[in-house]
């Protein structure tokens, strides 16, 4: 053979193996693409389901079947990194543990959405079955908790694959789900928790306070507390014994002392003395346990826990309980934040007479809710999803003595407390009417970059829109003070991150506090609106990073405030977090 037959040869040779691998390159390349399509499709299924907040919609078919979708597709991209073609580029020192850890992610994201299908299917077949008062629900609840753990133990046991020496997108996507799985693992041990928690505590025998909050005359983060009473639980069900006008249950000066920053801040409105100056700090894990202090020794009572609900959360309550008949009024989700926030007030004046009217309202209906809510079979998606809203705008808060059972209701977002992170908005009122109602709050964030961090200012709107006609009771003016009918008297008391600095405050009167709450920082001065007018606060403070988020406190304030920053406007009917 000549040497340029042979030559010929190797070149043929060469060019067959650059062919082969070209051609078995476009195949890895195209089982990638196809991978890298269903993997997109199936994270799509997830976000729409990791996304959704009402239980209802959890549990629906319709979720049900985006878990199974998703499930198909990262099967189907697992296949596509798995064939007999991309073994050999599995082997590559580079693109091997990109291809290595990519196929991991698929398969571990098939678990994750196989695990919430088998999930979700448990959890609707308890929800789905008839579910009478008593000891009935503390099993179904039960159960909730023991697929909850077995849900996280299986998560737990996913393997996610390599993580270091990732590609830049592909190390963002690999730490991004694992950030979510871990996630996902945390919120079902919480829920776990919080089943648990609260299938003990109706499980009994336990003892309540209850602190029925108004939401037309305001304090921080939740309504004035205008009635107590408490609720006893044993067996499953819950008593909810007779609530009486706080106003008749006050101490006298030192009996129960405030201490800390509750004193510091707010001491001059007597919070230990006064039930109805309870609540003007929204740390309500503070607020219960200096009401436990005070029940305890106006009554001799010590109990388990104190629990607070307002109108705005007895309302969403009727959503799942229906209509109630107390006396000759028939109210329901429709009709009853209207009568007790205004009507029941309607032709009355700051007398005893029209005082015991008012409590007759408030706390009967709240006792038949309750009733009602024990004496019939439950659907517990409809009941998940209106204690869930109540809950997200801090319309319902829980406090327990046993710190076990307050960590699960810190962990489910039902204690009222604050964050390092935290920011609040909220209009104590002083006024002594009931004028929140007219009182539409707005409140713009806006940021700018500065050279040692951004600069924060916080602007909020108060305009004052009573009507004209309303009785006394509720626009004033309240007997010896110095105010005129439709007079809104306030304090604008405003919570910033821990990290915040250079506080200021104008727009108001001086200032009543400014130091330490809790993880926070307080701000706050007095107002007074005159019918018809408008004020406007501006808060400024600096925050040491270019780049940051704060979570927006709900006000629980009815209507609910709105918030702009940027092009981006919501309500405060939950938490929201904001960024800069």
């Amino acid at each position: 053979m000549s040497d340029s037959s042979g030559r010929r040869r190797r070149r043929w040779i060469v060019v067959g193996v650059l062919v082969v691998a070209g051609v078995w390159g476009v195949v890895v390349g195209l089982g990638v693409w196809s991978a890298y399509r269903h993997d997109q499709r199936g994270l799509a299924e997830l976000e729409a389901v990791r996304t959704t907040t009402d239980p209802t919609k959890l549990t629906a078919a319709a979720t049900r079947s985006s878990l199974q979708r998703a499930s198909t597709e990262f099967a189907a991209a697992h296949d596509d990194l798995s064939g007999p073609l991309m073994v050999p580029a599995t082997w590559l020192p580079v693109l091997g543990r990109q291809l290595r850890s990519a196929r991991s992610l698929s398969s571990a994201a098939q678990q994750v959405s196989t695990i919430g299908w088998g999930f979700l299917g448990a959890v609707h077949g308890v929800l789905d079955q008839p579910h009478g008062a008593g000891p009935e629900r503390v099993q179904s609840l039960r159960r909730l908790s023991a697929l909850s753990l077995t849900a996280a133990r299986k998560l737990n046991a996913i393997d996610t694959g390599p993580g270091q020496a990732l590609v830049g997108p592909l190390a963002r996507k690999h730490d991004q789900f694992v950030a979510q799985l871990d996630d996902a693992r945390s919120r079902l041990v919480r829920a776990a928790g919080v089943s648990a928690v609260t299938a003990t505590i109706l499980q009994g025998p336990q003892t309540y306070l209850v602190l029925a909050g108004n939401n037309a005359e305001m304090r921080a983060g939740s309504g004035a507390f205008l009635e107590v009473g408490t609720a006893s639980t044993s067996d499953g069900s819950v008593h909810l014994g007779d609530l009486s006008p706080s106003g008749r249950l006050a101490l006298s000066p030192g009996q129960v002392v405030a201490t800390g920053d509750l004193e510091r801040n707010w001491g001059w409105l007597e919070p230990g003395v006064d039930w109805r100056n309870l609540g003007v700090t929204p740390q309500f894990d503070v607020t219960a346990q200096l009401a436990s202090r005070m029940w305890a020794t106006s009554t001799g009572q010590q109990v388990d826990g104190v629990l607070a609900l307002d109108i705005a959360g007895l309302r969403q309550i009727m959503t799942a309980t229906g209509p109630v008949q107390v006396g000759a009024l028939s109210l329901d989700a429709g009709n009853v934040q209207q009568y007790l926030l205004h009507d029941q007030y309607v032709g009355l004046s700051d007398d005893a007479t029209g005082d015991a009217v008012r409590v007759d309202a408030l706390g009967g209906i709240a006792s038949a809710v309750l009733r009602q809510l024990q004496g019939q079979s439950t659907d517990l998606r409809n009941l998940a999803s209106a204690v869930s809203g109540a809950v997200a705008g801090r319309h319902l808060m829980v406090w327990s003595r046993n710190p076990v059972d307050q960590a699960a209701w810190v962990a489910s977002g039902v204690s009222g407390t604050l964050t390092p992170t935290s920011l609040a908005v909220n209009i104590v009122s002083q006024g002594g009417n009931k004028l929140d109602q007219y009182l539409p709050v707005a409140v713009h964030v806006s940021t700018r970059p500065d050279r040692s961090g951004s600069a924060v200012t916080l602007t909020t709107t108060l305009a004052n829109r009573t009507p004209a006609g309303q009785s006394q009771f509720i626009a004033g003016p309240f007997p010896g003070l110095a105010l005129a009918y439709g007079d809104y008297s306030g304090v604008v008391a405003d919570n910033l991150p821990a990290a915040a600095t250079g506080i200021s405050m104008t727009g108001a009167g001086p200032l009543s506090a400014l130091g330490a709450e809790g993880p926070t920082w307080l701000v706050a001065a007095p107002v007074v609106i005159h019918q018809g007018a408008t004020a406007t606060v501006v808060v400024r403070f600096h925050m040491p990073t270019a780049h940051g988020s704060m979570t927006v406190v709900p006000s629980a304030r009815v209507p609910a405030e709105q918030w702009t920053i940027g092009s981006r406007s919501f309500t405060d009917e939950r938490s929201q977090s904001i960024s800069w």
